[in-house]
């Protein structure tokens, strides 16, 4: 018996988990409901890739040693690797509950949080965990993203209050802004103005606007039209802990938000704490951590290209990184560098040849630079590992048909359609359908074409009037 146990654990230590299991499986059946067998049991069938498998081995131990750290710990990542999030919670507060200073638990359960919704609680956590390890990114930067999560909830049912209000208005004003829209800020500024001419920090957001394109003359004159709020504000009032720069203040006075103030106010504070989160994060000494989340946000705002600076950034910290290679050709494709991308993509599928994302990038990429011909195997082979990719099936029917193999090209063409927001895939499929003889879905595709076309246009004209930034209006 000892032989064995001591078998199973170098089995262990050397990787070999599936020729553990069998050695633990004997152990087990010879000393049944012995609480240190079974743990070792589900760990090899854990290790070695069975989440399913160790998942009643775990909650054996725990029948018999409910506070059991290792079988807690270890019965919770189960759960999350099987994407089980609700029933991983409870095991997690328990663990916090056990030691309060775990952060690797708190860590867990505030993403198993984030996961199912519940945007509070995993705030809580993260603020927790942030003050445990205040140079933790990831801690920072989940805080920012649980905030973040609940300005969009308190939005949503903003909009649903009040979708017309110069509340909507103002808040869209404020996310164009730190977006450096600020075109479509001042037009959201200027509805916010129309709508609701009290409401507070819309001359300051103009100013900001008529500041960051270059007009400090407009922005000094629409400073003055602000109303600075008295210093002897209501003390508990969303507004006064909002300017006095109290915002958990002001979400537990606008809590559950059933008004279209109440809604406003917290939709603001939870984005200046997310942004305190974000700018904490910013101060960190550099790792490849903070490069990676610093490189997530910048990808959550569309800033691809940016992204891509902070994976060099992280690859230069560790070099040989295949994950951090990864990432980074990931960014340069979706920037559209794709000659930059495509050198990295290509390495990468020499090691990992059967990667559906590797081989479709490779091949969009090709497509992109006119090399069809070179496009076709890699999106076919993305196709044939994962079928429903509808991007292989854009790219690939957009390839077949610039080598005008038109029959082949249409019913990948159909099933990407739904992806056409530009028309191309309409039109494309009009040219195949043209092609093969079929002048009724070549005019269907056509018309639909020409509309997707009209509509683009008239939204790109309304938007360009309404969005000229122009002097602030006398008063």
């Amino acid at each position: 018996m000892g032989l064995q146990s001591r078998q199973g654990k170098e089995l262990m230590a050397e990787g070999r988990f599936e020729d553990a299991i069998g050695v633990y499986q004997k152990l087990v059946q010879a000393l049944p409901g012995n609480p240190g067998l079974l743990l070792n049991l589900a760990l090899a069938e854990q290790m070695a890739g069975h989440p399913a498998r160790a998942i009643p081995h775990f909650q054996a131990v725990l029948k018999s040693q409910p506070d059991n750290i290792p079988a807690l710990t270890s019965l919770s990542m189960a759960r999350l690797q099987l994407n089980q999030p609700a029933e991983a919670i409870p095991l997690l507060k328990k663990l916090v509950s056990l030691d309060s200073k775990d952060a690797n638990a708190r860590g867990m359960l505030a993403g198993a949080e984030m996961s199912v919704d519940h945007f509070g609680d995993a705030a809580e956590q993260y603020r927790q965990l942030t003050a445990l390890n205040p140079s933790d990114p990831k801690g920072w930067y989940g805080l920012g993203k649980a905030y973040e999560s609940l300005a969009a909830r308190s939005f949503g049912r903003l909009t649903k209050i009040a979708p017309e209000s110069g509340y909507v208005a103002a808040l869209l004003a404020d996310a164009r802004v730190q977006q450096h829209q600020y075109q479509s800020a001042f037009f959201f500024y200027r509805e916010a103005e129309k709508r609701a001419p009290e409401l507070p920090g819309v001359h300051q957001g103009l100013a900001s606007v008529y500041r960051k394109t270059g007009h400090e003359d407009w922005a000094a004159s629409e400073e003055k039209q602000g109303e600075p709020v008295a210093s002897g504000c209501a003390a508990q009032t969303p507004r006064c802990r909002f300017v006095h720069g109290d915002f958990l203040g002001t979400v537990k006075l606008t809590a559950p938000g059933t008004t279209a103030d109440a809604s406003f106010w917290a939709t603001k504070a939870y984005n200046e704490l997310a942004l305190q989160a974000f700018e904490r994060l910013g101060q960190l000494p550099e790792s490849v951590e903070l490069h990676a989340v610093k490189a997530q946000i910048l990808h959550d705002h569309g800033q691809d290209r940016e992204a891509a600076n902070e994976w060099r950034a992280a690859l230069a910290l560790a070099p040989g990184d295949e994950h951090l290679k990864t990432e980074l050709a990931t960014s340069l494709f979706l920037a559209h560098d794709y000659q930059a991308a495509m050198p990295m993509i290509e390495a990468l599928l020499a090691a990992d040849p059967k990667s559906p994302d590797l081989n479709f990038m490779l091949g969009e990429s090709l497509w992109r630079t006119q090399q069809s011909a070179k496009a076709i195997p890699y999106l076919e082979t993305a196709l044939r590992i994962n079928p429903g990719m509808l991007p292989a099936h854009a790219a690939l029917g957009l390839a077949l048909v610039s080598l005008d193999r038109n029959a082949e090209a249409i019913p990948h063409l159909e099933k990407a359609i739904t992806l056409d927001d530009d028309g191309s895939l309409h039109y494309s499929l009009a040219r195949a359908y043209r092609a093969a003889g079929n002048a009724d879905r070549a005019r269907e595709n056509m018309e639909a074409y020409q509309k997707i076309q009209r509509q683009n246009n008239q939204v790109n004209e309304e938007l360009a009037k309404q969005a000229e930034i122009t002097a602030p209006a006398s008063k």
